[in-house]
């Protein structure tokens, strides 16, 4: 389904994931301590990425693992998260961009799942 002239929400999650990979601090993209955080499509789903729409805003949710630093300051590391999903969705026309809210599900001490 393509709303606000945009991509799907599948494709959306998809390239926020991408993103958000690529942020500095963010070892690996999280489902969720409970309950799997997802955007789901025609046979996929795109797990630690919610795209959500109503009839004028799109609202985000992404969940990180965070690496471990002395340096760490996770309001920084959220907002740089904030900044490429909102970034990306609004490059693949998801507009407007109401909020992203930013979930961190767990803390790597040894930086494990960063490429």
């Amino acid at each position: 389904m393509e709303a606000h002239g945009a991509r799907s929400d599948v494709a959306i999650a998809r390239a926020i994931r991408e993103a958000v990979r690529r942020v500095p601090g963010v070892a690996e993209i999280g489902a969720g301590p409970r309950v799997v955080a997802a955007t789901y499509g025609p046979g996929e789903r795109v797990e630690g990425v919610v795209v959500r729409r109503d009839a004028e805003h799109v609202d985000l949710e992404v969940h990180v693992a965070a690496v471990y630093a002395p340096s760490l300051s996770l309001p920084a590391l959220a907002e740089a998260v904030r900044r490429a999903a909102r970034e990306q969705a609004e490059a693949l026309g998801a507009r407007p961009v109401r909020r992203v809210d930013v979930a961190f599900d767990d803390l790597h001490m040894d930086g494990g799942g960063r490429r």
